[in-house]
Parts: C-alpha cells; sequence; structure tokens
C-alpha cells in the first residue's frame, strides 16, 4: 500500500463539499422542527421524516424575500443545494424555496389530541385550583441534574431557603419518558407533606417536549390532588401539560417564584404585626390599670354600708315603681269594665224590648194568618163552585132526573126498565116512586115531544 499524504480537515470538508455539489438542486419532503430565526437574520432548523433529518438554512438575503416561512411541526418541501458547515463537519440543506404542505404528524397528533381532551373538560379553568400560600413541602417532578432541576432549587432557596423541597426524578425525553413522569407524579402525590407539585423541564423541539403531550400525562396531572405548576420549556413553547396544569409558569424559574413567598417579606410583616399586636396590648393594659385605680378610690369600695345603702335605695325605687305599676293597672281595669257596664242594657229595658218585638211579632203573625185564611176561604169557594157544576144534583135542579130500578140499578135505556118495572126517579127534592106502563123509542132526528099517556 503506498503512502498517501494525509488531508488536513478543512481539506476533507472541502472535498466533501465539492462532491456534495454535484448533487445539484434538490427538493426534499419532511417535517419541520427547531426553526427559528437567529438574530443575524439568518433561519436555521431541522428537516426530518421517521427515519433520519438533516440540518436546514436559509441565509438572510433568501429570508427577507421569501414572506412569512412556516412554523415548527409543518410538512414541508425545501428546495435548495447540499452544502457542508466546516467548523463541525456536518452536511446541511441550503434551502432557497419552502412551502407547506401540511401539518407535520406530531402537530397534528398534537391538534387531535388536545380537541379531545378539550371537550372532556380536562382543560377547563372551573376545575383549576389555587396554589397554598406557604406549602408544608414542594414536589419536583423532573430530570435530576437537570439545568431545569437547579433553576428550580436556586429559585425556591433564594426566596425561602428552609423550604422542604421532595425530589421525584424521571425521564422527560425519549423512550418511556411519559411513564416515568406518571409515576414521579404519582409519589409525590402520596407524599403526606407535599401540598404542591412542579413538573418540567427545560426548552427543546416539539419531539423533545413531546412526553408532556402524552395522554397518560394530561390525566395524571388532573387526577392529582394537590395543585400542580407546569414548567416545560420557555415561553413560546406550549404543551397538553401546560393546559392541563392548574397553573403554568413561563419557565421552571418562574415557576419557583410561583410556588413559595419570599421568606424575608413574611418575617417582615410578622414583625410589623407583632409590634401593632404589642402596642395595642400595652395600650389596653395601660386603659385597664387607670380603671382599676379609680374603681379602688371608688367610695362604694371604700365601706361595705355604702354598698347596702345603695341597694336599699334600689329596692325602695323598685317597690314604688311596682305599686305604682300595679295601681294603674287595676284603674285601667276598672274603667274598662265601667264603660262595658254602661254599654250593657238593664233587666227592665231588655224586657221591655222583648215585650215590643213580641207584640210586632203578634201583630204580624196575626196579618199573615188573616191573609192566609183569607186566600183558603178563596180556594174553598172557587173549588165548590167548580164541584157544583159538576153535581148531578145541579143537572136535576134543571128539569132533569135520575131512574133507577128498586134495587139502585142505574137506568140508561128502555131495555133496562121493560113495562112493569118499578123506578125510582130523583127529584131535586126526593124520590119518586113509579111503575114502567109503557115505553115508546124516539126516532133518530124526531123532536123531543110532549109525553102524552
Amino acid at each position: 500500500m503506498s503512502e498517501t499524504v494525509p488531508l488536513t480537515v478543512a481539506a476533507l470538508t472541502q472535498r466533501i463539499s465539492e462532491a456534495l455539489g454535484d448533487f445539484g438542486m434538490v427538493a426534499v419532503r419532511g417535517e419541520l422542527s427547531l426553526a427559528k430565526v437567529a438574530p443575524s437574520g439568518h433561519f436555521y432548523a431541522t428537516l426530518k421524516d421517521a427515519d433520519a433529518i438533516i440540518s436546514l438554512v436559509m441565509w438572510r438575503s433568501t429570508v427577507v424575500r421569501a414572506g412569512p416561512l412556516p412554523k415548527e411541526g409543518t410538512q414541508v418541501v425545501v428546495r435548495g443545494s447540499l452544502s457542508v458547515y466546516g467548523p463541525r463537519g456536518q452536511y446541511q440543506l441550503t434551502a432557497t424555496r419552502i412551502e407547506a404542505v401540511g401539518a407535520g404528524d406530531l402537530a397534528a397528533r398534537f391538534n387531535a389530541m388536545k380537541a379531545r381532551l378539550l371537550t372532556e373538560g380536562l382543560f377547563d379553568e372551573e376545575r383549576k385550583r389555587a396554589l397554598p400560600f406557604l406549602p408544608r413541602a414542594v414536589g419536583l417532578a423532573t430530570a435530576a441534574g437537570s439545568a431545569a432541576l437547579a433553576d428550580l432549587l436556586h429559585s425556591i432557596r433564594t426566596r425561602f431557603p428552609d423550604m422542604a423541597i421532595v425530589h421525584a426524578p424521571c425521564l422527560v425525553q425519549g423512550v418511556g419518558a411519559a411513564a416515568s413522569i406518571v409515576a414521579a407524579l404519582r409519589r409525590l402525590d402520596r407524599h403526606p407533606d407535599v401540598d404542591v407539585i412542579i413538573c418540567g423541564r427545560g426548552g427543546g423541539s416539539l419531539e423533545d417536549l413531546w412526553a408532556f403531550n402524552e395522554e397518560v400525562v394530561v390525566r395524571a396531572i388532573v387526577a392529582c390532588s394537590v395543585p400542580v405548576i407546569s414548567a416545560v420549556g420557555h415561553e413560546t413553547d406550549t404543551t397538553l401539560a401546560d393546559l392541563a396544569a392548574d397553573v403554568r409558569a413561563k419557565t421552571p424559574t418562574a415557576a419557583g417564584e410561583l410556588v413559595v413567598p419570599v421568606a424575608a417579606d413574611i418575617r417582615e410583616q410578622l414583625a410589623q404585626w407583632r409590634a401593632e399586636l404589642t402596642t395595642l396590648v400595652d395600650e389596653q393594659l395601660a386603659d385597664l390599670r387607670l380603671r382599676l385605680a379609680a374603681l379602688a378610690r371608688h367610695r362604694a369600695l371604700a365601706t361595705p354600708r355604702f354598698q347596702v345603702d345603695l341597694r336599699r335605695q334600689w329596692l325602695d325605687e323598685f317597690s314604688g315603681r311596682l305599686t305604682e305599676g300595679i295601681n294603674a293597672r287595676f284603674t285601667h281595669r276598672r274603667t274598662r269594665l265601667e264603660l262595658l257596664a254602661a254599654r250593657l242594657p238593664t233587666p227592665a229595658v231588655r224586657v221591655e224590648r222583648a215585650r215590643d218585638r213580641l207584640a210586632h211579632g203578634g201583630q204580624a203573625l196575626a196579618r199573615l194568618a188573616g191573609d192566609r185564611l183569607h186566600r183558603l176561604h178563596e180556594r174553598l169557594a172557587r173549588a165548590a163552585g167548580h164541584l157544583d157544576a159538576l153535581s148531578p144534583l145541579a143537572v136535576i135542579a134543571r128539569g132533569y132526573s135520575v131512574v133507577r130500578t128498586r134495587d139502585g140499578a142505574l137506568v140508561r135505556s128502555l131495555a133496562e126498565a121493560p113495562p112493569g118495572t118499578a123506578i125510582l126517579a130523583r127529584m131535586p127534592d126526593g124520590w119518586l116512586h113509579a111503575e114502567v106502563t109503557g115505553a115508546r123509542r124516539q126516532q133518530l132526528n124526531e123532536p123531543d115531544a110532549e109525553y102524552r099517556v
């Protein structure tokens, strides 16, 4: 093997860059991640799919002409060329154009899960609890040795050095992070002294923070019996854990400032209240001493006889008032009785009034009886007239008679009284005894003729 002259790193990078230039312009599809515009105006991001990731840069001169750039998590098509970033020996895609083609997988999952949990009420403000003013202990669910843990400890201990802190280490990124966060939350929630929990980590890309978007983490935060503060990433980072927590902090440092008050301020307030209380107590004691001294000098306490005489005076006064009250009440009752007696009539007056009412009643009764008797007489007269009009005697009185046989049978036709029959004829003034000697039948339409024997 022939020896070759070693290349410098820069020379090798140069050759790689020249080789990548042979690709020419390329179009690559993927999901934007870690997208940001640097103070220099250059746009930096990574482009990834399920199997690979590549760095992406768009220079400022291109950025100002490109207009609004797609946001992190957006599925895009990047057009540009391949190049090498020498200081890190890393190849990258230099973009000349970035076009959004739809939401990325993680962003789509985030929005879908957010909408579903929102309908369940897991993000409702009504269910969120206020933080305790001074917790017995603060629980921290974050990675061991992380910058977030250091920020939390520094923030809490700066404000309240004696605050008890319980740390439950957990994974905050990668495989198994969601389950680890849930386990840490449950351990802290079972701790008897922990009154509030801070769950969080430092900033990162959407995929770095994805464990805090897992449904199991969201539900574990909601299930905690004590308030939970979410401190995930920076102010611009938003996770589902932030929406589910009782309070969201912009950063882990801000979470430490929210969870505990400043101990020096509390001591100062307590000292002020102690001084005010001492002043009030001293004033009360001084006032009581003055009152006690005045009572000690009072003549009521000088001799017991004064107290006896005083109570005798009270007894006389109460006795006089009682007598006056009884007399006044008796007089009032007597006056009322006299008024009632004056309103009542005497027995003689009542008897006279009863006689008048009886006389008036007798007269009215006599009038009613006379009217009634007159009406009855009139009814009797009408009935007698009607009865008289219907009586057979009235018919007989007009010249007719009623003929009966000796045995009392009524004779209605000639056949019932043949010659030789003894008959009785009823006259207005009695009965006529006769015997039929003959009969003549009257022809139809023949006028009545005088009867001849």
